[in-house]
């Protein structure tokens, strides 16, 4: 799970970094367009780019946090062993969701190749790769999740003796 930790500190990093280049493209672009009254399309088109890596890789960074937006208020009043049982399920279909944007994100990035954008003239597969590389990094962390859910599931930790005293 070190790992995955680090991985997922290189994420933040790079989505931070990404995030911190958009702000200043958007910044220049509003300088250019009403300070100079000079047109730099190239700004808008990148920041629209980065954006697209920020929310895809921010999505995987929420993934390993577990801080998507989920309803427990009716599966909390099952009985654990249920409640297990919906959560492996949960995992189930996230998995198979991370699969499906793998796959097809891929053949999409691949075919997007041949088409360049129009100011900056950078291969749109370039900009549509962050789909199936942030999945692949959240299935990475969704079957982790899986694993250390079941494991803590089969053994439950030990009460504390020194927590009654």
């Amino acid at each position: 799970m070190k790992a995955l930790a680090l991985l997922n500190r290189a994420v933040t990093v790079f989505t931070g970094i990404v995030l911190g280049f958009m702000t200043c493209l958007v910044m220049l672009q509003v300088i250019f367009r009403y300070v100079l009254s000079l047109p730099f399309p190239e700004s808008q088109e990148l920041a629209i780019y980065a954006m697209v890596y920020v929310v895809t890789f921010g999505s995987s960074i929420a993934v390993y946090k577990k801080t998507h937006v989920s309803v427990t208020f009716i599966v909390s009043k099952f009985p654990a062993t249920l409640q297990f049982a919906i959560r492996l399920c949960m995992y189930a279909a996230t998995a198979a969701f991370f699969l499906l944007l793998v796959k097809y994100g891929w053949d999409l990035s691949m075919r997007s190749m041949i088409q360049k954008s129009p100011s900056t003239g950078i291969p749109v597969g370039w900009i549509v790769m962050s789909i199936p590389v942030s999945s692949a990094i959240s299935l990475l962390y969704v079957v982790a999740q899986c694993v250390e859910d079941i494991l803590g599931f089969r053994h439950p930790a030990a009460p504390d003796p020194s927590a009654g005293a």
